[in-house]
């Protein structure tokens, strides 16, 4: 379950949030927001790292198969 939490940034955080996205190291400023804070609550020893994957790795994720991906990307690219 996410919840919204505004954050104010100096110019600086919020370059590096877009550096972040545009590198390609996160998909969007959120996740690499949620990213940073997991990295910093590891670093600080808030979260062992065993336990964050634990965590991670124990979310269902939708099993697709190749053909079925290719399907639901052309349905989309139909659509536009």
């Amino acid at each position: 379950m996410k919840t919204g939490t505004a954050i104010k940034l100096d110019k600086a955080e919020e370059a590096a949030l877009e550096k972040m996205v545009k590198v390609g190291l996160s998909p969007s400023k959120d996740e690499a927001a949620r990213a940073a804070i997991i990295k910093y609550a590891s670093d600080m020893g808030i979260f062992s790292p065993q336990m964050l994957w634990s965590k991670i790795t124990g979310y269902k994720r939708r099993k697709v198969t190749p053909e079925q991906l290719k399907k639901d990307i052309e349905a989309i690219e139909n659509e536009t």
